[in-house]
């Protein structure tokens, strides 16, 4: 049904650039090359502007090709739309459902939304963009997602908060760890201790380097990334620490595979877990199940965890 209702040229202009050419959007649409670059220069001719920059390894969406790329994002989802409300109006449950989210979620909640949304609605159709909150709340205000869940969101105009938590920063760590001995810690506790750390550019990351630095200076990880699933296989072999919000690590805190211990320090701003939707649109049967899941779990598993005592087997 998307296919019939977005215009062929806005779908090859998004597929190029989601791809970086014409030659791999055409392996990916299965469209001939030279088909959607005949779309593309008569798009560009008719508007007067180059949609992209033309690069020997690839093409980049100038200004103008990211307003197009918009568009088409913001196109299909609508159609995404229109088919879900026309399933409702049968009947039938189903349609699709777009969520931006983090990358700290994909191996907890949204593992289990998955698993949620298999067993009880199988017709809902879940698509999951992994981006960070301020892309986040950008695309839910331009359209392209329904639903946003995400750490410390910037406040936009027509955001509806649909739920909002106060997270706890501390220090994570394997059971067997030598930090494991008490249940709160601090960071002159921690300092002198192997650490892996979240990639500077994420906001977790960024906030704390703002507010103790010195502490990154004289505690250099021996692992950084923006892979949190990454981070956490490290912490669960006993002899690193992390510093973030519990809410990274919450299957594994629930589980007692890996124990949170928050932080005394002073001056330290709790970040916000948000579920968040756009107020303009009407919020599909669909999308309100997702955002309600989501809601639900987390707190479940917040509770779950903040309750789990401290294990000191072995220690």
């Amino acid at each position: 049904m998307k296919f019939h209702l977005v215009p062929r040229p806005l779908l090859y202009v998004e597929a190029v650039a989601e791809h970086g050419s014409v030659q791999a959007a055409s392996r990916a649409l299965g469209i001939a090359a030279s088909a959607i670059d005949r779309h593309i220069k008569a798009l560009e001719e008719v508007n007067r502007a180059p949609l992209f920059e033309r690069h020997p390894r690839g093409m980049r969406p100038t200004a103008a090709g990211e307003a197009v790329v918009v568009l088409a994002r913001r196109w299909n989802t609508d159609a995404e739309r229109l088919e879900t409300d026309l399933q409702e109006i049968r009947g039938q449950e189903g349609g699709s459902v777009r969520l931006a989210a983090m990358d700290s979620l994909a191996n907890g909640m949204l593992e289990e939304l998955h698993d949620w949304l298999l067993s009880t609605h199988p017709n809902i159709r879940l698509t999951v963009e992994i981006m960070a909150p301020s892309e986040a709340a950008r695309q839910l205000d331009e359209g392209t997602v329904e639903v946003v869940m995400a750490f410390n969101l910037p406040r936009l105009r027509h955001q509806h908060v649909v739920w909002s938590d106060k997270l706890r920063f501390g220090c994570i760590v394997a059971p067997g760890h030598p930090l494991a001995r008490t249940s709160t810690t601090s960071l002159a506790q921690v300092n002198g201790h192997a650490l892996v750390a979240q990639s500077t550019l994420l906001p977790t990351r960024q906030y704390l380097d703002d507010r103790f630095a010195w502490f990154f200076d004289e505690n250099a990880p021996v692992m950084a990334s923006n892979s949190i699933q990454l981070l956490k296989g490290a912490l669960r072999k006993g002899a690193v620490a992390m510093i973030t919000s519990e809410l990274d690590a919450l299957p594994e805190l629930s589980r007692g595979d890996l124990l949170f211990l928050p932080l005394s320090d002073k001056g330290l701003a709790a970040p916000t877990i948000s579920v968040v939707i756009d107020a303009r649109r009407s919020l599909s049967r669909a999308a309100r199940r997702v955002s309600e899941f989501l809601v639900a779990r987390t707190q479940q598993r917040l509770v779950e965890a903040r309750a789990k005592p401290i294990s000191r087997t072995d220690i």
